[in-house]
């Protein structure tokens, strides 16, 4: 975990395929719970091309929408659909990072800043509204409580809009769309597995790392005990002297369980102990030592929670070996289908860093990833 952070992104929409790119860096204190709470955010912005036949939008409803001046400045075409206002680019155009930016104003996201954050346990199949909650500080052993819920301005949030238009122009209805790619690159210290993207469309919800490819969906522990304030140990209550355990977790009680003696090894001999399953075992604030005063939290009575996601390799869809058409088949499912009412299909994307990833931690400070997704509609 680092100390609170930064991260940038940027948007390519094209025709037939859409790609959004969302380009992150970080700076300051990558340690997700403390002393820097800063990661900037960049927008390199978004274009179409080859093909017209797929537009994508931005739902524009907020109580502040884009002016009829920053419509043509930025070329957009406003247009009512089912009671929503969306701003789509044009058929040559794309959605100019200056829109992003606007309408993240409009609407209280981040706008150049994004923080770690933690993420509410949830299981895959949990259709429930995303939780997020600020990234915990020294002491601070109950996150999930509403004065911990994460504020607008430290991720990002966009609610896109696809249609599909046939040659005539004319909005084709129930056509599907399919996230078929993602493309993650870090500049160092695998920053760019912490990266989730939040997406909730009328058909289902779903919490993904897009940075996985693999055919295996996978959890990331949102509990554990942590080194917060850098001095080498596991943080501990300096009242009673038992470790604080951080986060949400099953099973002992409130508060946990500890041993009935202190550690009772002297700080300099006591060896680093892999309580959270960390792979890199480096000293960071998920893998330190015991202090030599605290009375050790009884980790065998404890299980932390999770928070399951899918994976790209799971997101991506399946191919009919006969037809060729993309299929819900052993991986893969919509990402949501253009009405066949109003012929428009909805999904927001939320954007954010997940705190809990192991690569969240101080010597990640000043590495930058970038994030794209593909999306294509289904084939005829």
């Amino acid at each position: 975990m680092i100390r609170r952070n930064k991260v940038s992104f940027s948007f390519l929409v094209a025709g037939l395929l859409t790609f959004i790119s969302v380009i992150g860096s970080t700076a300051g204190s990558l340690a997700w719970y403390a002393y820097s709470r800063s990661v900037r955010v960049e927008f390199v912005g978004t274009s179409v091309a080859k093909s017209a036949l797929l537009t994508v939008g931005l739902v524009d409803d907020a109580p502040y929408k884009l002016s009829d001046q920053k419509i043509a400045e930025f070329k957009l075409v406003r247009e009512e659909y089912d009671g929503h206002s969306i701003v789509f680019s044009r058929s040559t155009d794309g959605l100019d990072y200056h829109v992003i930016q606007e309408y993240l104003r409009h609407s209280n996201y981040a706008i150049d800043l994004l923080f770690p954050l933690t993420t509410q346990k949830r299981t895959r199949t949990d259709q429930s509204d995303l939780k997020l909650y600020e990234s915990p500080i020294q002491g601070e052993t109950d996150i999930a409580k509403d004065t911990n819920i994460a504020r607008l301005d430290h991720y990002v949030k966009l609610p896109f809009a696809f249609k599909m238009s046939d040659t005539d122009g004319h909005n084709k209805p129930d056509v599907d769309i399919w996230l078929t790619d993602t493309n993650v690159k870090a500049s160092g210290e695998k920053i760019d597995q912490a990266v989730r993207v939040f997406i909730e469309t009328s058909q289902r919800k779903f919490l993904m790392r897009p940075a996985d490819r693999s055919l295996t969906n996978g959890a990331t522990n949102v509990g554990g005990l942590l080194d917060l304030d850098g001095d080498g140990t596991y943080d501990y209550d300096v009242t009673n002297f038992q470790e604080l355990y951080y986060g949400q977790h099953t099973g002992g009680t409130t508060p946990v369980p500890h041993a009935s003696t202190p550690y009772g090894i002297p700080q300099d001999l006591a060896p680093y102990v892999n309580v959270n399953g960390v792979e890199d075992e480096v000293e960071s604030t998920f893998y330190s030592k015991h202090n030599e005063l605290a009375y050790v939290a009884n980790l065998e009575s404890i299980t932390p929670e999770v928070a399951e996601y899918y994976t790209m390799g799971t997101v991506k869809p399946s191919v009919d070996p006969v037809t060729g058409k993309y299929i819900e088949g052993d991986t893969g499912f919509k990402i949501c289908t253009t009405d066949s009412s109003d012929y428009v299909g909805y999904a927001s994307f939320t954007i954010y860093i997940e705190g809990w990833d192991h690569s969240v931690v101080d010597r990640a400070a000043g590495y930058s990833f970038n994030l794209s997704l593909r999306f294509e509609t289904s084939r005829d």
